[in-house]
């Protein structure tokens, strides 16, 4: 992996990494490629499979140093769909300079246009398949962890806390607060697909620390909330 690392070093370094968002953004990168790895593993892929989705989980967000550049948010909406941009600049620019058959520079071309959205295509073959969605929980794990903290308060919304009852995501064009942003994440559980991110987040108490956050924060006890949440993902153990 040392002459993939290489080459996403000396793309990423071409965008200015004293910014603090895109050296995030870089670091992101790296712990999203060591989560993919655990769960390929977990799932017992062989081991050029975990080196391709150790790859896609490297350049999945390849688009963020673009998209920040040029319009200074990682909002979408706001600028474009990072994952197609993505699968574009890896197409385009990167993807020949991998050693990689056709085979699986396609895989990764597809988990990185694919992440980012709502569903995958249905056309995909199984590996492209298992691949886009370890991808998919690598990158959640990490926000998950490491974003969705608030530091004064706001009302809970009902509607947000009913989405969660009801194992609903929640669409970005509800958040309008930090508040509602850490009720996004959390709904994250309900779009993983591999044992070993459940247990990830049990184990750490990921899901327990938001709540508290938002129970610190928002003046309301979500226990009940809590409860539902930690039953819902020890049933998919």
């Amino acid at each position: 992996m040392k002459d993939v690392m290489r080459i996403f070093n000396e793309y990423a370094k071409t965008y200015d990494l004293k910014d603090k968002a895109i050296m995030n953004k870089f670091h992101h990168s790296y712990r999203v490629m060591e989560y993919s790895i655990e769960i390929a593993k977990s799932l017992k892929l062989n081991d050029e499979d975990i080196r391709v989705t150790a790859i896609a989980g490297l350049f999945h967000d390849i688009a963020r140093f673009k998209q920040w550049t040029k319009y200074k948010t990682f909002i979408d909406s706001k600028s474009f769909d990072h994952g197609d941009i993505g699968y574009k600049i890896l197409k385009e620019e990167l993807i020949d300079k991998i050693d990689l058959d056709e085979e699986e520079k396609n895989v990764v071309l597809n988990a990185v246009r694919f992440h980012n959205k709502y569903r995958i295509d249905d056309n995909l073959s199984h590996i492209e398949e298992t691949i886009t969605n370890i991808v998919r929980d690598a990158d959640k794990l990490d926000i998950m962890t490491e974003q969705g903290f608030i530091t004064k308060e706001y009302e809970i919304k009902d509607s947000l806390v009913n989405n969660l009852l009801e194992h609903r995501l929640i669409n970005n064009n509800l958040v309008e607060t930090d508040m509602d942003e850490l009720f996004r994440i959390i709904a994250f559980i309900f779009d993983l697909n591999y044992k070993y991110s459940y247990d990830y987040l049990l184990k750490k108490q990921i899901i327990e620390n938001k709540i508290n956050l938002l129970e610190i924060y928002g003046n309301k006890d979500l226990k009940f909330l809590e409860e539902d949440l930690i039953k819902y993902m020890k049933e998919r153990l």
